[in-house]
């Protein structure tokens, strides 16, 4: 086969910046407002200096600055002036991110409009609910003193919330929840003001996107309510843990809920400065913590935060060891401020000196809601299913109480060599209950009297971070089991086999091979092969499903994945399956093209048909013959011959043998496959193609082409001769159809190509062409063109896009699981030599 030669790197170059300045047209033609609001956001920073740091708050908006003063242009400069470096880089992201995704949802004129329109009410709004509270004494601890806001986000995150309306069920879903998650966290916890003016853009924002949808025709989406469970509940405990957090960073924090921060802290400032002049049991405690401060005694105040961020990551895949540690750490931290209060370590007078509502808010955000989530784990722990291994469970459980007997036995001879760093003598008794209290948070010890602490040296290092270390391996441990979950049953093969004799598709066979395993539905009516590659669960081809019952099998084999917490992808699908899937809300991209010969009527006669007759004579001319034959039917001779030539094969590109949809040597060996042997008039085999039956009502009507390989030093032609004589003998078979398999990252030569195609298609466009040298697709593609055969798209179907990186992922290892270093690295240097 000749190929054209490859194109100079510079014209090369040239057809990138091509495609990068198509690329920004077509964005600036659909995103005109977000690039507007871009560009003024950056002039205003600068004009104003706050883009480096200098003060621009007369531009901005509150109580004082717009009411009182009476200066209400600042309800436009507010919108449109950072305050920070900080706030103009993220302020600029969101605005050619999510409000450039607003605008394609509304218009670019009713976002313009919504943007001043919104973020004046918001502004408007805020400040008036702002004044309002400011003038209630309980109040006034928690709310912000008079701080002009500048903030462009306000606008934006109304415009994003009315624009979530018009937005497909999934996108609105995540929109709303995620948006309004991250709006509550800043106000509730950070609690400044532009956080509050932000919420309340929000929410009129949502009520103006109601009415802008009103009338609206809105598709049906399938969704497993075990995933929306689970999910709500790892983005609060997700909420729960961060907000304590972002208070901390903002300086403590002015939220409502953000009394609760001083569960988290190193020491306690209120309670040293009454130290000086009261006495109390705890303040040795005080002083000591003030003393060790450090990042390490910080970063173990704050563990219990990390866990319930690292349990939310867990609780969002259905894992049990997630929901046993999120309840552990939550009903904990409601318990802390209960026992101080019973034991007198916690003194609270309320109702004295207006500061009743800030008790009721430390009461609601300490105790109140931790255990009012911890109930909610508890109704919903049926969601949770996904169990570790045992030998996973035993391993961690060994790894964290070794961790812990070295951790702490090392902390404890460090302390006795260095006891002369502490301020007194210690006794035994004294070092060992100091060493078991640096494993916990300060908030959760509470010693009877007095904390002895060193002051330098080794004894000081390993006071503040043998504690941290201790649970950095928590963490990782928790992390490592998350990965080691039980797997059911892989499924029987004979059943699907039997399915598939009842009725498949040309590329069904693919679902019997080594490595896949089987979902059925509740009658054992239907099917789906898949090939579990991490978390991703990829349906090879199209399910098998009687008539009409395709659309209960793909919802079926995906509430299977929700329920074990993998991500359900449909790989090699064809236009028939995903008709059904677009229907049922999944999007889609291509990812090959089958090429399929109808036999009825074939004759390899006329001009069109050379390329394919000239092979197929010259060979039978010269003495070569097409043998029909199994594996098991080789003789010895044979076989060695096949395993050689496959070999040789392999040998050749010293690059690791791609699986998953390409058969091996491995697949030849099933006994319902046959092979199809050149032959030449001295018995050596130069030629061996393999293939898989396909059936309709139990009877075999096709054949799939899978393996295809011939000797290096062969005669050419060997290939078309055997197809050609494939296809021939088949149809006096009876068999109506013959696919010469998939080719993928191809695409349709009879469908027009898109000129400006979607980053996500020009990525595997691209990928396809770094690809071609190594293992030469696009090549085997054209030589299937001779055929003149019948294209069949096939597509990769997925139902959330931000699941396409961790399922490209998995389509990598699913097609090269075995591939070493070496080979990995020698695939890279032919990809790259290829580009050259």
């Amino acid at each position: 086969m000749s190929e054209a030669p490859p194109s100079p790197p510079v014209e090369r170059a040239s057809t990138r910046l091509d495609a990068v300045r198509a690329i920004v047209r077509r964005y600036a033609r659909e995103n005109p407002v977000a690039l507007i609001v871009s560009v003024l956001i950056v002039a205003s920073a600068a004009a104003t200096g706050s883009l480096w740091g200098e003060d621009a708050s007369a531009w901005g908006a509150g109580p004082l600055a717009t009411f009182a003063s009476g200066r209400w242009w600042t309800l436009l400069t507010a919108l449109a002036i950072p305050d920070s470096t900080v706030d103009a880089v993220s302020s600029l992201l969101l605005a050619l991110t999510v409000l450039a995704y607003a605008e394609r949802l509304l218009g670019s004129r009713r976002t313009g409009v919504l943007l001043v329109v919104l973020g004046i009410a918001g502004l408007t709004v805020g400040i008036g609910l702002h004044a309002a509270a400011w003038t209630l004494t309980d109040l006034r601890p928690v709310v912000a003193a008079e701080v002009p806001v500048l903030d462009p986000t306000t606008p934006i995150a109304g415009v994003v919330m009315a624009a979530s309306a018009l937005a497909p069920t999934l996108w609105r879903r995540r929109l709303r929840l995620v948006g309004f998650a991250l709006l509550a966290l800043f106000a509730l916890y950070a609690g400044d003001a532009d956080s509050w003016y932000r919420l309340t853009a929000a929410v009129i924002g949502l009520a103006v996107g109601s009415v802008l949808a009103r009338g609206r025709e809105r598709r049906s989406w399938h969704r497993s309510s075990t995933r929306e469970t689970r999910t709500l509940l790892a983005l609060l405990v997700a909420v729960v843990g961060s907000g304590p957090i972002v208070a901390l960073v903002s300086g403590g924090g002015r939220g409502p809920l953000s009394l609760v921060v001083d569960a988290y802290t190193q020491y306690d400032d209120e309670l040293l400065s009454r130290c000086g002049s009261v006495a109390q049991s705890v303040c040795d405690e005080q002083v000591a913590l003030l003393m060790t401060r450090g990042a390490g005694p910080a970063l173990l105040a704050i563990t219990p935060l990390v866990l319930l961020l690292v349990s939310a990551w867990g609780l969002r895949q259905g894992r049990r060891s997630a929901w046993i540690v999120a309840l552990f750490v939550l009903v904990s931290s409601a318990l802390l401020p209960i026992v101080s209060l019973l034991d007198g370590r916690l003194r609270i007078d309320p109702w004295v000196d207006g500061s009743g509502a800030e008790y009721v808010l430390w009461a609601l955000a300490s105790i109140v809601i931790p255990l009012a989530l911890a109930a909610a784990l508890v109704v919903a722990r049926a969601r949770f299913t996904v169990r570790a291994t045992r030998a996973a469970a035993r391993t961690v459980a060994a790894v964290i109480g070794l961790a812990f007997l070295a951790c702490a036995t090392t902390l404890f001879v460090v302390e006795a060599v260095g006891r002369r760093s502490f301020d007194r003598e210690l006794s035994v008794l004294d070092l060992l209950g100091l060493t078991l209290r640096r494993f916990f948070p300060p908030a959760f010890t509470n010693p009877g009297g007095g904390t002895a602490f060193p002051h330098h040296g080794p004894a000081l290092f390993a006071y503040q971070w043998i504690g941290v270390l201790f649970w950095a391996i928590v963490v990782g441990a928790i992390l490592w089991l998350y990965r080691r979950v039980r797997r059911p049953d892989a499924g029987d093969g004979a059943r699907y086999r039997d399915l598939l004799r009842r009725g498949s598709d040309t590329l069904g066979f693919l679902g019997t091979w080594e490595g896949n395993r089987h979902w059925y539905s509740d009658d054992a009516e239907c099917a789906v092969a898949y090939r579990l590659a991490g978390d991703v669960a990829l349906a090879v081809a199209d399910p098998l499903a009687p008539a009409g019952r395709r659309p209960e099998a793909v919802r079926g084999f995906s509430d299977y994945c929700v329920e074990h917490g993998w991500t359900p992808a449909f790989y090699s699908v064809h236009s028939e399956t995903l008709d059904d899937l677009v229907e049922l809300g999944w999007r889609h991209v291509p990812v090959g093209v089958e090429t399929v010969m109808d036999l009825p009527g074939l004759t390899f006669a006329g001009k069109t048909w050379q390329k394919v007759r000239q092979p197929l004579t010259r060979a039978e001319r010269e003495g070569y013959t097409a043998v029909w034959s199994r594996w098991h039917e080789l003789t010895v001779a044979q076989a060695s011959q096949v395993v050689a030539i496959d070999e040789e094969w392999v040998a050749d590109r010293a690059l690791p043998e791609m699986g998953f949809t390409l058969g091996s040597l491995d697949e030849l060996r099933d006994r319902d496959v046959r092979l199809l042997l050149a032959v030449g008039p001295d018995d050596r085999i130069e030629a061996v193609t393999s293939w898989m039956p396909s059936w309709t009502d139990g009877e075999i009507t096709g054949w799939t082409l899978d393996f295809m390989r011939r000797r290096t030093d062969g005669p050419n032609g060997m290939m078309e001769f055997l197809i050609a004589k494939a296809a021939l003998e088949l149809q006096a078979e009876g068999a109506v159809v013959l696919s010469l398999s998939g080719a993928p990252l191809a695409d349709d030569p009879d469908e027009p190509v898109d000129g400006d195609p979607a980053p996500l298609r020009s990525l595997l466009r691209w990928l396809a062409e770094v690809l071609e040298p190594a293992y030469g697709f696009a090549s085997l593609f054209r030589f299937k063109g001779k055929f003149r055969p019948r294209y069949r798209p096939l597509a990769l179907a997925y139902r959330d896009p931000l699941q396409l990186p961790a399922i490209g992922a998995a389509v990598g290892r699913a097609y090269l699981p075995d591939a070493s270093r070496r080979e990995m690295v020698a695939l890279a240097r032919t990809a790259w030599e290829g580009r050259r």
